[in-house]
């Protein structure tokens, strides 16, 4: 039995759709049950990424746990160790768990380590693993171009292998209806080249016809242009980092991870564009 969290969000819906389709039971876990899309084959079940008896009682019977990563905040990772030990505490034997690329203790983007902590602890457990690791979505700076006309940070001219949403969700549906294939595997989802944000800007300007433009920052102009949102210090650093690890070359390497699941070339930004999304 595969259970699924992040149901009601887009990677996570997507996934409990396509097992749906596959006819592959699964249970979706959330904590607003009546927020779950109703689908054939599916169960739906409140838990939350915790370990409080409702939870474990959800992971009853439950083989496969795919954790898409909790919302971002300062106690993301005590969250996710919750739900581990509840998972643990259920008889789970495999996670297959949405993580970031290149996630290490001390990387440049802060969330980076919440994900490495958690990657860590996944193991410290004793399950049988599949860490899907995500550069940036691609989607996120094509929205930033579409709602602002720029995209806006201190990434110099550093370069980020971007992937988009869907052929991560492409890859997910994979390992969960094959899991034993990529069992204890780390598979690195990028696209098939590294951009700058100057190129990314260019080429959506290109293809939108209308002028969308790169406006490289210092991280204290960083710092300063994102006050008007706001948001607790720990979420600023998060913003800023995710340029500044850019800037560092830390998300620049092309694998071909997400070919050698689905049999063919991850999608880039120019053959998205040519398919006319705006």
């Amino acid at each position: 039995m595969i259970a699924l969290t992040g149901v009601t969000g887009k990677l996570g819906g997507q996934l409990a759709r396509d097992l749906s389709q596959a006819g592959i039971s699964a249970k979706l876990l959330a904590r607003r049950p009546e927020a779950v899309e109703v689908l054939p084959h599916t169960t739906i079940h409140e838990a939350y990424y915790d370990k409080s008896e409702k939870t474990v009682e959800a992971l009853s019977g439950v083989d496969i746990l795919f954790i898409v990563s909790a919302h971002q905040s300062e106690t993301r990772v005590a969250e996710h160790k919750a739900l581990i030990d509840a998972a643990k505490m259920a008889g789970v034997s495999r996670i297959i768990y949405t993580s970031f690329f290149n996630a290490k203790l001390d990387s440049t983007f802060t969330l980076a380590r919440d994900h490495a902590q958690t990657e860590n602890y996944i193991k410290d457990q004793g399950f049988t693993y599949t860490f899907i690791r995500d550069n940036f979505y691609m989607d996120f700076f094509i929205d930033l171009a579409r709602e602002y006309g720029e995209i806006k940070g201190p990434a110099g001219q550093g370069r980020v292998s971007t992937v988009f949403r869907e052929d991560v969700a492409g890859v997910a549906s994979a390992v969960l209806k094959n899991p034993k294939a990529y069992e204890n595997q780390v598979l690195d989802m990028t696209g098939p080249e590294s951009l700058s944000l100057a190129e990314i800007a260019t080429l959506i300007s290109k293809a939108w016809n209308k002028p969308i433009t790169y406006v490289q920052e210092t991280v204290p102009q960083a710092y300063d242009s994102r006050k008007v949102w706001s948001a607790p210090q720990w979420e600023v650093d998060s913003w800023v980092s995710t340029y500044t690890a850019i800037a560092n070359g830390e998300l620049a390497t092309v694998t071909n991870d997400v070919e050698k699941v689905l049999g063919r070339k991850a999608t880039s930004l120019a053959d998205y564009l040519k398919e006319g999304a705006r």
